[in-house]
C-alpha cells in the first residue's frame, strides 16, 4: 500500500480510534460517570429535542391538512401567524387529552382506595377462613391451625413499629424524591421552551445547520450528513405515527375484550392500556398493573382473569401488531424492533425504549443502503448470493 496523504490519514485515524477505544475499555466506570454527567447537563435540551419531534407530527398535520384552505385566501395575517396558531392548537389538543385522562383516572383511584379501606378487614378474614378450610381439607392438625390463626391486631401493631423505625429513611428518601421531582420539573419546563423555539423556527434552524455543514465540510460529506438528517426526521415522524396507531389499536382491542368478558371499568382501563402502550413493548404491562389494582378492589378473581387476558393480548400485540404497525412503518424487521427496545431500555430506561426503535431504523436503513450500493458496485446479484448459500449447504 502506497503511503500517500489519504492513506496516512486513514492509518492515523485507525491508530487514534484504537487508542481511544482501549482507554475507554480500561476506564469504563469513569466513562459511564462522565456520560451520565453530560446527559444530566444536556437533559433539558434532550427532552426539548424529543418533544419537538413528537409535537411536530400533529403540527405538520394541522399545517398541511386542516389549515391549507386558508392559504392563498388573501389573509395577510395568516402567513405570519400560521405557525403560532397551529402550534398553540397542538398544545391545547395535547393538554385537553391529558386533562381528560386525569379526570378519568383520579376519581376512580380515589374510589378504589376507599373500597380498599372498607373491604380490607373483610378480605383478610376471608383469606384466613379460606386457608383454614384448605388446611382442614388436607387433614392438617388442629394445633397447626391454632398456630396459623392470626391475631391481626398484633400484626398491625408490629407493622406500625416497623414503619416507625423506617421513618427516618423514608423522610430522607422523600427529600431526595422531592429534589428529583423539582429538578425533573425544571428540566421539562426548559425542554418545553426549547422545543417551542425549535418548532417555531425549524426551517431557519435547518437552513443554518446546512450552511455550517457546507462551510466546514466537503460538499460530498455535507450532502451525506444532510441526507442522514432528512432520513432521521422521516424515521422519527413515521415512528411517532406508528406508535400512536399501535396505541389506539391495543386500546380498542382491550376495550372489546373486556366488554366481551364483562370485566368492569372497560373504558377506563382500555384508555390506560392505550396510553401506556406508547412505551414500546413493555408499556402495556404498566397499564395492566393499574387495571389489576382497580379490579382487585371490586372482584379479586376478575383481576386474575384480566391479567390472563392482557398477557394473551400482549403476546398478540408484541409478536404481530407492534412489529407490523411500527416496524413496518419505519422499515425495520420485527426482530430488530424487539432488540432495539430491549437494548435501549436496559441502557437508558424509558427514554431508551422510545428512542431505540427510530435510531435503530436509521442505522438499519443506512447499513442496507451501503450494502446494496457495494453489491451493485461489485455487480453481485441476489441470485448469485442464493447460489453461494446453496453451495455452502
Amino acid at each position: 500500500m502506497e503511503l500517500h496523504s489519504k492513506n496516512v490519514k486513514k492509518i492515523l485515524f485507525i491508530i487514534v480510534f484504537a487508542i481511544l477505544a482501549y482507554t475507554l475499555a480500561q476506564n469504563l466506570g469513569i466513562a459511564r460517570q462522565a456520560f451520565s454527567w453530560i446527559t444530566a447537563v444536556l437533559s433539558p435540551f434532550i427532552i426539548g429535542f424529543c418533544l419537538a419531534f413528537i409535537f411536530n407530527v400533529p403540527l405538520k398535520f394541522l399545517e398541511e391538512k386542516l389549515c391549507v384552505r386558508l392559504d392563498g385566501k388573501g389573509f395577510r395575517w395568516w402567513g405570519r401567524w400560521k405557525r403560532g396558531i397551529c402550534l398553540t392548537s397542538t398544545y391545547l389538543l395535547v393538554l385537553l387529552l391529558l386533562l381528560a385522562l386525569f379526570f378519568l383516572v383520579v376519581p376512580e383511584l380515589k374510589k378504589s382506595f376507599s373500597l380498599l379501606t372498607e373491604n380490607l378487614p373483610g378480605y383478610l378474614a376471608e383469606l384466613e377462613l379460606w386457608i383454614q378450610q384448605l388446611m382442614k381439607q388436607f387433614d392438617v392438625s388442629t394445633a397447626a391451625l391454632t398456630r396459623f390463626t392470626m391475631d391481626w391486631d398484633t400484626v398491625f401493631a408490629k407493622l406500625g413499629e416497623t414503619a416507625q423505625k423506617a421513618m427516618p429513611n423514608f423522610l430522607n428518601g422523600t427529600m431526595d424524591m422531592a429534589a428529583s421531582l423539582i429538578g425533573g420539573t425544571f428540566n421539562f419546563v426548559v425542554g418545553f421552551a426549547f422545543s417551542t423555539y425549535m418548532l417555531l423556527q425549524k426551517e431557519k434552524l435547518c437552513q443554518n445547520a446546512k450552511k455550517c455543514f457546507f462551510a466546514f465540510l466537503d460538499r460530498s460529506k455535507a450532502e451525506a450528513l444532510i441526507s442522514v438528517g432528512k432520513l432521521s426526521n422521516e424515521m422519527f415522524a413515521k415512528f411517532v405515527c406508528g406508535q400512536l396507531t399501535e396505541a389506539v389499536i391495543i386500546g380498542v382491542l382491550c376495550f372489546l375484550g373486556m366488554s366481551v368478558f364483562s370485566i368492569p371499568y372497560a373504558p377506563l382501563i382500555a384508555t390506560i392500556i392505550g396510553v401506556t402502550a406508547l412505551i414500546p413493548i413493555f408499556g402495556a404491562f404498566i397499564g395492566t398493573a393499574f387495571g389489576a389494582f382497580l379490579l382487585l378492589m371490586v372482584r379479586p378473581i376478575t383481576a386474575l382473569w384480566f391479567v390472563l387476558f392482557i398477557i394473551v393480548l400482549q403476546q398478540i400485540e408484541g409478536n404481530f401488531i407492534y412489529p407490523k404497525v411500527v416496524g413496518g412503518s419505519i422499515g425495520l424487521p420485527g426482530i430488530w424492533v424487539l432488540f432495539a427496545v430491549t437494548l435501549g431500555g436496559n441502557l437508558f430506561g424509558v427514554m431508551g425504549m422510545l428512542l431505540g426503535v427510530p435510531i435503530s431504523a436509521v442505522l438499519y436503513t443506512l447499513l442496507r443502503r451501503s450494502v446494496l450500493r457495494r453489491l451493485k458496485e461489485k455487480k453481485i446479484s441476489d441470485f448469485e448470493i442464493r447460489q453461494a448459500g446453496k453451495k455452502l449447504n
